[in-house]
């Protein structure tokens, strides 16, 4: 009996899709046509969206507002400060205080997650694990074959940088932006002192939630680049994850510095 219980606890878990947005008209409308698609076909999880918008001037937030007259599922946050960190802190807290989620998922708007990789996400917290990461460097995983030599070179160097610096090591892709997250794990995270803005984040919430205890999986994903709209990754995101990347490694050296002499 108690294992049947745990069962339909698990269930029955609320979900929310954290989807964070800035200048994304061209794709958001259909991107979430499909995800709704999707989720409603998915049974046993009571799945919210939760579009962060950091005040689009291109008008991506009247284009959800609209959705949002026939879809009870569909919310919007609108978030006053940029960033990529940002807008998933605000959702974050968001959506643990007013949809008492238990599992959020972050999730691109631009295509360039697989829709119907959700399910796996919530399969693999539905096995055990905490923090569950649609990996582009695990066996069949992939990344764009089309992409310029040093945009391959920063993405995957990127990741062995994570893992050498700031002690990732068992984790194949550390910056990947699509993953299903227990909230038990992330209530224990200081949202406030996360110093990260921009796609650092990635990094910075891993480093905490690893370091917190949670068990991490990861499901192999065919990562597509964007068709419409541009990429918001800059040089300033690129000098913050570096930057961060060697605080991190500080907080382990610390934190084993105080073992030994305690």
């Amino acid at each position: 009996m108690p294992d049947f219980l745990n069962y339909r606890k698990i269930l029955s878990m609320k979900t929310t899709i954290v989807l964070p947005t800035y200048n994304e008209k061209e794709n958001i409308e259909p991107f979430l046509s499909g995800l709704l698609a999707e989720i409603k076909a998915l049974e046993g999880f009571d799945i919210n969206i939760l579009v962060v918008d950091d005040y689009s001037p291109d008008g991506t937030s009247e284009i959800v507002k609209n959705i949002m007259k026939d879809e009870k599922r569909l919310h919007l946050l609108m978030n006053n400060t940029r960033g990529l960190g940002r807008a998933y802190i605000a959702g974050f807290k968001y959506a643990m205080e007013n949809f008492d989620s238990d599992i959020l998922i972050e999730m691109d708007s631009d295509f360039s997650h697989d829709i119907k990789k959700v399910k796996e996400l919530l399969d693999g917290v539905k096995s055990g694990y905490d923090f569950v990461i649609g990996s582009r460097y695990v066996p069949g995983g992939s990344i764009p074959s089309n992409w310029a030599l040093i945009r391959k070179l920063n993405s995957k160097y990127g990741n062995v940088f994570a893992r050498l610096v700031a002690g990732l090591h068992n984790i194949k892709d550390c910056t990947s932006g699509f993953r299903a997250i227990k909230t038990d794990v992330l209530k224990k995270v200081d949202f406030d002192n996360l110093n990260a803005n921009g796609y650092s984040f990635q990094m910075n919430i891993l480093f905490e939630c690893v370091n917190s205890g949670a068990k991490v999986f990861e499901v192999s994903i065919d990562f597509k680049d964007r068709e419409k709209g541009k990429s918001k990754l800059g040089l300033s995101d690129i000098l913050e994850f570096m930057m961060n990347s060697f605080i991190l490694r500080w907080k382990v050296i610390k934190k084993t510095f105080q073992k030994h002499i305690s």
